[in-house]
């Protein structure tokens, strides 16, 4: 068996409950557990941040950010950070209050002794993603598939991310346009290096993170612009033709 991942986990200074309950699940499966400072987005005013590009939010959203979408996403640049900071090939970050499915040890395992000897070029593997759509099989691992995500899913509560794929999403994220998990969609489908395990190896639990729950109300809703649903079905049916090309092009 190979070395275990570090797994960075995301969680506010005044939430040490859920990051004691984050600490326990990863080291009863192997994982050692380095608290990650999450970024409060009540702190927050989105025109106040520099990296916030709000015309193009709108453009590519059909609305505005909300503070806690802002701290959600630099607290995930925070991990990844420190991921790339460490040297480590591999690393997982994790949202806090997460949950890892029964029976998911021997998956887990048998992915990352997977990911050590394989050629493939993979960036990231979203480990609890629901029902990921427009993919290609790739592997069978301990009775699990892990498949080619071409159209990237959303939450991004669990996710193994190499060095290479770490530093191709912060290189990306300079520039703040969307959400953590709609700008991991937007890299990763487009880059065609994302993938996902079915069924899934962890659950969000029952809340949201602290840090994205923390938004000041119904997210879809903010600040929308008389252009919502159109910005949001060409958002939608623009991923999933790049998606769709890359799967018919043969899913590698």
């Amino acid at each position: 068996m190979s070395t275990r991942p570090t797994g960075y986990v995301i969680n506010l200074a005044e939430s040490p409950d859920r990051m004691s309950h984050t600490r326990a699940e990863l080291e009863s499966h192997g994982i050692e557990a380095v608290r990650i400072d999450g970024m409060d987005g009540r702190q927050i005013a989105p025109d106040m941040y520099p990296a916030y590009d709000d015309a193009r939010t709108r453009r590519y959203l059909g609305r505005s950010m909300t503070g806690g979408e802002i701290g959600c996403y630099e607290s995930h640049c925070r991990a990844l950070r420190a991921f790339v900071e460490s040297g480590a090939p591999t690393a997982i970050v994790f949202e806090d209050d997460i949950t890892f499915e029964a029976g998911a040890q021997a998956p887990l395992d048998a992915l990352l002794d997977w990911l050590d000897q394989t050629s493939i070029d993979w960036h990231a593997i979203n480990i609890g993603a629901r029902k990921p759509k427009i993919t290609t099989e790739v592997a069978r691992i301990a009775g699990h598939s892990l498949v080619r995500a071409h159209y990237f899913p959303m939450l991004a509560h669990a996710m193994i991310w190499s060095q290479v794929g770490a530093q191709a999403y912060l290189d990306a994220a300079g520039t703040l346009f969307c959400p953590a998990d709609n700008m991991m969609r937007y890299v990763l489908t487009r880059s065609n290096k994302g993938f996902a395990t079915v069924p899934r190896l962890v659950d969000a639990g029952r809340f949201d993170s602290d840090i994205s729950a923390r938004s000041g109300g119904n997210r879809a809703k903010h600040q929308r612009s008389t252009a919502y649903f159109f910005r949001k079905q060409g958002r939608l049916w623009g991923e999933k033709l790049i998606a769709s090309r890359f799967k018919l092009l043969g899913g590698g």
